[in-house]
């Protein structure tokens, strides 16, 4: 055994008294919920009120007639199949053909395939008892095996409890679950023989809630499995490709990542947030055995609601929740039907069995005529005396007198048969009055008055298929946990059929997917008996009023009318309506083929075909010679295209070259000014220079002179 922590085994008082308190709350529903199942399953009478009709020298007579109810509606929702659907709140993130998988695996796994009735026995307790418990735990596949495998079932409603502060139908929103095992002192030591239960009182007082208790000669004590949310705070992120993980799972990520291409990136900014956990403690009286961290992120015990209501005391300052079940109302007038029937039954044992009143002087004394008076049963004639025996002359007055029969007060037998109406107002079940009429019985009255039956009986099936959804819903949450081995997974095909599909290897798809992202739905399917009854009976009206429409279910709708249909071999005659239906096409197609071959074979046919091959050659030669004309026009349309550029070209090539000669003449006139600028410039200085040398000689001439 495992060392559990100091800080958990400190908490035994503690989860001890949260038990306690819960199992408290929650104690006249138990009580109600045994109380209505011995009433409708073994005895509808009290123990006082046997009591006193012995008291009363009364027989003690039962009519239970309320079984009858419950078991129809079994009847009924034994014929009906979950509609169960799997959705994805972001497609990105989970393979559409991953959600159909989990879809059709639901299916199969919601349709019994254990053979334990878990639906069917909720069912019975929600009608019977008002409300049930159901579980989901993971065991070995089988004592052989290694690989765990997801298991859900029924517990015994009255010895779970949940956390009164819940709202949620299914309580999964409360703080913690547990459920209690009795077991014998000798079976719980054989389990746990390490564990010292010496100290133990197993006191004999049944009063309020004993975690150990002695009956007779055994001693039972109770081993509690406790789940309790543990609320953890951590930090999530979201890639670039859709993914939403922690930050400690990420890092994990990158360390194991091995591909060639970069690993995801982080898109934005990481937030804190609050995550779920389930921790289960076991637990006796004075020790706490186990202490475990689950893999579930939701309380796997499921609370299974009838038709509960919510009421406060006189006070209103306390309110609590009361289950009712199916029958809850009913309970008055099935035992007024059992007093009214003892009370017949009493009239009738004490009827008065003499026939007539005798004077004893009118008596003859022969045997021979005593006989008459003593097997009145056998025809005979009563002889008797007129006149005293001793005195002739005295006539006996009134010598034979027949005694009337007293009925039995009508007020008794009206209270006796009226109790079945009364029954059936208050269940809202009306089968059994309606469709009398003239002493005729309506077939179609029943299946109507049947399916309004139901009706009064859905909260009772809503609240069922709420429980199965939250067990879905963690059914789903566990599958990328322990579904991760290279496995094979049973589905459900729609056509109803088992098959199984490869699942995380080669070749087959991969159960890693996101459970957040995806939501489950429960809701009635229409397979209901009645219902299937009832769309027969349409069917059949409207083929009969329309032959179109019958015709039309005679070629493509008889897979809609066996689905409608029950009995034994349906499935069978399915198949073989398939088969013949696939059948009936290839023959109609061989028909079409000979008929064609056929007709193909006629001189009219041989003309016909000739003139269409002919109008077809002559057609696709017209259009053969439209598309050369086509092609002439294009070529011509190009030409022209073609001389248009060329035109435009030489043009601008024209207009480029008289550019240039224009820029050609403007620079030639341009160098030639600069050259006449520069000659006439040179002449200036040359001339300026001849000037300035001449006045210069002048000069010089002068000076001389004047020397």
């Amino acid at each position: 055994m495992k060392d559990i922590a100091h800080k958990h085994i400190k908490r035994l008082s503690e989860i001890k008294q949260t038990v306690q308190d819960a199992h408290t709350y929650f104690r006249e529903n138990y009580e109600r919920f045994n109380e209505f199942r011995r009433f409708v399953f073994e005895t509808s009478m009290t123990s006082d009120e046997i009591s006193l009709l012995a008291s009363m020298n009364r027989p003690q007579l039962e009519f239970n007639v309320l079984e009858a109810y419950v078991s129809r509606l079994l009847g009924e929702f034994s014929k009906q199949e979950p509609d169960i659907e799997v959705a994805s709140f972001d497609e990105a993130r989970v393979d559409p053909m991953t959600v159909n998988l989990v879809q059709q695996h639901l299916k199969h796994v919601f349709g019994d395939d254990n053979n334990e009735h878990m639906r069917y026995e909720v069912y019975k307790d929600l009608l019977s008892g008002g409300f049930s418990s159901v579980k989901i735990y993971t065991d070995y596949e089988h004592y052989m095996s290694m690989n765990q495998v997801i298991r859900m079932g029924r517990c015994e409603p009255t010895l779970c409890g949940f956390d009164p502060s819940a709202k949620l139908s299914h309580k999964g929103d409360g703080r913690y679950c547990f459920e209690l095992f009795p077991k014998s002192k000798e079976e719980f030591e054989a389990e746990y023989p390490d564990i010292d239960i010496k100290t133990l009182s197993f006191r004999r007082d049944f009063s309020g809630f004993s975690w150990s208790h002695a009956s007779s000669n055994k001693k039972t004590l109770l081993l509690c499995d406790y789940y309790e949310k543990v609320l953890k705070e951590e930090s999530i992120i979201r890639l670039n490709d859709g993914r939403v993980m922690t930050t400690k799972d990420y890092r994990k990520l990158i360390d194991e990542w091995d591909d060639i291409a970069l690993p995801p990136a982080t898109v934005g900014k990481s937030r804190r947030t609050v995550r779920e956990t389930i921790t289960r403690y076991r637990l006796v009286e004075n020790k706490i055995i186990e202490v475990e961290e689950t893999d579930f992120e939701m309380l796997p015990i499921v609370f299974v609601d009838g038709h509960s209501i919510m009421l406060a005391n006189n006070s209103g300052s306390n309110v609590k929740q009361v289950t009712r079940p199916y029958v809850y109302h009913a309970k008055g007038a099935q035992r007024l039907k059992n007093y009214a029937g003892n009370s017949l039954a009493n009239e009738i044992e004490n009827t008065v069995q003499h026939k007539f009143m005798v004077a004893k002087e009118a008596l003859p004394e022969e045997e021979s005529f005593l006989d008459a008076y003593k097997n009145v049963q056998q025809a005979s004639v009563l002889v008797y005396n007129s006149f005293a025996k001793d005195n002739p002359d005295m006539p006996i007055a009134n010598p034979v007198r027949e005694i009337m029969r007293v009925p039995p007060p009508p007020e008794i037998q009206a209270a006796f048969a009226g109790s079945d109406s009364t029954i059936q107002n208050v269940l809202g079940s009306y089968d059994a009055s309606l469709g009398i009429n003239n002493n005729q019985l309506s077939g179609i009255a029943i299946v109507e008055a049947a399916s309004q039956s139901n009706a009064t009986a859905m909260p009772y099936i809503v609240g069922c298929l709420q429980g199965m959804q939250r067990l879905a819903q963690i059914y789903v949450n566990l599958m990328p946990k322990y579904i991760v081995t290279p496995t094979t997974l049973p589905f459900k095909t729609p056509e109803g059929k088992r098959q199984f599909v490869k699942v995380n290897q080669q070749g087959g798809m991969d159960m890693n997917f996101d459970a957040n992202v995806l939501n489950v739905s429960l809701k009635a399917g229409a397979s209901f008996q009645v219902q299937k009854s009832r769309t027969i009976n349409m069917v059949k009206e409207l083929m009969g009023m329309s032959q179109e429409f019958a015709s039309f279910i005679n070629s493509k709708g008889l897979h809609f009318v066996l689905d409608n249909m029950d009995g034994k071999g349906v499935e069978e005659l399915k198949d073989l309506v398939k088969e013949w239906t696939e059948e009936q096409q290839q023959q109609q197609q061989q028909a079409m083929q000979m008929a064609q071959q056929e007709a193909s074979n006629t001189p009219a046919h041989i003309r016909a075909e000739t003139d269409r091959q002919k109008l077809a050659l002559d057609a696709q030669k017209n259009e053969q010679e439209f598309a050369i004309d086509v092609a002439k026009l294009e070529l011509e349309k190009e030409k022209m295209l073609l001389n248009a550029e060329l035109t435009e070209e030489s043009f601008e090539l024209e207009l480029a070259k008289a550019l240039i000669d224009k820029r050609s003449k403007e620079r030639n006139s341009h160098v030639a000014m600069i050259d006449m600028n520069k000659r006439h410039n040179h002449e200036r200085d040359r001339l300026h220079h001849d000037v300035m040398k001449h006045i210069t000689t002048l000069a010089s001439q002068n000076i001389i002179k004047g020397d």
